[in-house]
């Protein structure tokens, strides 16, 4: 059997995978080292650690004890937080390679999207940096408009009638959206058999980017660009994927709205762009990253 299963170290006293709490953007990590560890017939695939500050966000150790007079985050999912590398194999990590007097933060966590961002600014404006760059990608909208089964609890937003976009709730499949329920009850419902054919007869594949789905992401797109330049900071849209039309439909769209957006595609048949899973590799990261400072560097973002 080519089974994985997820190994434990507890003489390390570490734990498997990544241990999450409920908070107010649906789940975040427990603060404290994971491990994430694959094993293929006895072979060891992945052997990662993931560092979780205080915060609930992951750690950017820094790579110099240089003054930082400017500051960069990163938000999104799970290729902005890194899954599947180790603390120093992450975009936020590697970028300051090149922009060495700048404080990176990574805000990114594996299964978010651009909702949890607006939801987060829009209630700690104060974690903006200088420089806010969201990694993103068609993926996103399901994410954003409570397709997923591993939305649950996580911030819903709609268009109202008046054509704006407004917060209601959480994700929570009509069920007290307005009050968050633990995940576990979440989960539970997740695994009805009855919930979930009634979820898959309303959200086949055309739905999760129907018009009205992709009308939501971008106006959360909007939004998060509103609060930024209010903030007088700058938002950078890090758009991962441009291979495919929903995408460059996506892409032509952002542009249209005068967001700034890096096209950040990597060569899907290079195999040293991935990791087994299809997560970005560290060198998939490090061509990301050169990227990045490349159009900093030619928009005048940097000295």
């Amino acid at each position: 059997l080519n089974k994985k299963s997820i190994i434990i170290d507890n003489n390390l006293n570490y734990t498997s995978n990544i241990e999450y709490e409920k908070t107010f953007l649906g789940y975040q990590p427990k603060p404290g080292v994971h491990n994430y560890k694959i094993v293929t017939n006895g072979k060891v695939e992945i052997n990662k650690f993931y560092s979780i500050g205080n915060n609930k966000f992951r750690i950017t150790p820094e790579i110099n004890d240089l003054i930082k007079n400017k500051s960069l985050n990163f938000f999104g999912g799970s290729f902005a937080f890194g899954f599947g590398l180790n603390d120093d194999e992450t975009m936020p990590y590697l970028l300051q390679n090149y922009l060495k007097n700048w404080r990176i933060n990574n805000f990114g966590i594996n299964g978010y999207g651009v909702h949890q961002m607006l939801a987060l600014i829009q209630r700690e404006p104060s974690i903006l940096a200088d420089i806010n760059i969201l990694m993103t990608v068609e993926g996103h909208i399901p994410r954003a408009t409570c397709k997923r089964h591993f939305s649950f609890g996580t911030p819903k937003y709609v268009i109202d009638k008046e054509e704006k976009l407004i917060r209601s709730g959480n994700c929570q499949f009509g069920i007290m959206d307005n009050i968050q329920i633990p995940k576990i009850f979440g989960s539970i419902i997740n695994r009805s058999e009855i919930k979930n054919y009634i979820f898959n007869l309303l959200n086949s594949e055309k739905t999760f980017y129907n018009k009205n789905a992709r009308k939501i992401y971008l106006a959360i797109l909007e939004e998060i660009n509103t609060i930024i330049n209010e903030n007088g900071k700058t938002l950078i849209i890090g758009y991962m994927d441009t291979t495919s039309n929903l995408n460059k439909e996506i892409f032509d769209s952002i542009i249209k709205r005068k967001i700034t957006v890096i096209d950040l595609t990597l060569d899907k048949e290079n195999e040293e762009n991935w990791l087994p899973d299809r997560h970005t590799s560290k060198l998939g990261n490090e061509k990301r990253v050169f990227l990045i400072q490349k159009f900093l560097k030619e928009n005048l973002y940097l000295d």
